[in-house]
Order: structure tokens, then sequence, then C-alpha cells
């Protein structure tokens, strides 16, 4: 898919998936705390079952994990605690445990199968946005978005962002949170034409985000401490100021 110049760009709104043909699914996501989701009887309870007992045919981008072990298995990541970035296959994908962390999602239907393919990031701004890590962590995400684009249909390719934190009376987290955003949204809008939504605001209150991807139906479930605040709300990079008032 070329890129999009500015202009262009600026008519094609994600939040309403405007950067997608007719007929192509938007990446949706049901958000929820842990007791919501372990009582619901239908889907969302087993995905994370499966996340938490029998993990066979998904992937777990596991930031915590070994990075030998991550590498052999194609995830790329710059050692321990920085990034992990998994492959791009048609397999469900999940992580746990984003803190400060952020993630991202992008996924898209394979122009020879038709079936939808995606990648699943979880990354450290402590580490990331150092000046001495930041060009080794974009060159492997640009290497999987333009990958993604490579296999993908056009009009079919979808991003989003998820994680990270905006605790109050933190200035290095929030500043963490705010540069992640723009960093994320800014490569994803030079190599795949479009803003990425940022599917969830930033945690407000202490805790963890635990995040599982259905490929398939191009369902994202997010596992959040808290939920029905406005940092659950979805928004773009470019309207982050005004999105920023109500944290």
């Amino acid at each position: 898919m070329e890129n999009l110049n500015p202009k262009s760009t600026e008519s094609k709104n994600p939040l309403k998936s405007e950067h997608l043909k007719e007929g192509v699914r938007p990446i949706m996501a049901g958000i929820g705390t842990r007791n919501q989701f372990m009582s619901h009887s239908g889907a969302e309870k087993i995905i994370f079952e499966r996340a938490d007992t029998d993990t066979s045919g998904m992937h777990n981008v596991d930031y915590y994990g070994n990075p030998e072990d991550l590498a052999e298995k194609k995830f790329k990541n710059a050692g321990k605690y920085s990034y992990v970035i998994s492959p791009i296959d048609n397999s469900d994908k999940f992580s746990k445990s984003f803190l400060n962390c952020t993630g991202r999602v992008v996924t898209g239907q394979d122009k020879n199968t038709g079936e939808d393919i995606s990648f699943l990031s979880h990354q450290d701004p402590a580490y990331f946005l150092r000046e001495t890590n930041r060009n080794v962590f974009l060159s492997d995400l640009r290497q999987r978005l333009n990958e993604l684009k490579e296999k993908g249909a056009e009009g079919t390719v979808d991003a989003v962002i998820i994680g990270g934190n905006y605790l109050p009376n933190n200035a290095e987290f929030q500043k963490h949170y705010l540069e992640s955003i723009k960093l994320l949204s800014e490569e994803t809008l030079k190599i795949l034409g479009f803003e990425p939504v940022v599917m969830t605001g930033p945690k407000t209150t202490p805790g963890a985000d635990d995040v599982f991807y259905d490929n398939k139906n191009r369902r994202l479930y997010i596992m959040r401490p808290e939920v029905g605040k406005a940092s659950t709300e979805s928004f773009v990079q470019s309207k982050i100021e005004e999105q920023e008032k109500k944290w």
C-alpha cells in the first residue's frame, strides 16, 4: 500500500475506519477488569483461561522472557527488558503485564491466502526512548511494519496502540507515555499511511494490562485493573492534547 500524502491522510479518520476498504473489519476491543472477564460465560473468559493454561497454537509475546529463546522463535528483541515484537503470521497472540510499557497490534489480509495475519509488540519506553537504543528499536519496528505492508492487501491493514500509564504526580511516566505514543504513531503514519488508533488511554492507577489478540476475528481483549474512566477512551495521537486534559 502506497504511503498517503499529508493532505489525503488528514481526510481519512482512523477512528471511523476510513483507511480500510468497505467490508474490512477494523481491530475491535473488549476492555474490562479481571473479575469482569472471569465472570463472563462467553469467549472473553475462555480466551484469558487459554492464555493462563494452554498456549499451544498462539504466541506469547513475553517481555520478561529469555532473549535467546525469543530470538530462536523469530521474535525481535534487544535483550532483557527492552522490547519484543512477534513474527507476522495467522496465530493468536497475547502479552502480559504492561506496566509502563506500550504495545501495538498491526494486522492485514494476506495477499496470497486472504487470511488475516498480524504482529503484536510489547516495548519499554525507558529502553527505546533513549537515544542510544532508539535506532535499534526503530529498525526492528520498521522491518515488521514494512513486512506486513508488503504482505497485506491494500485497504486491509489496521493498527492500534495499547498499554502505558500516566500516573498522577509521576512526571517521568507521563513524559514516557506521551513520547511513546508520538513515536509509535509517527512511524505508523510514515510507513502505513494512517494514524493508528490508541485503543485505550493510559492507566491512571497502579497496575498492569494483560492483552489477548484473536487474530481471525480482529478482536483485542484488554484486561486492566480499573475501567470506566476517561483514560479508557480511544483517540488518535493528533488529538492527544485534548485527551490528556481528561486524565
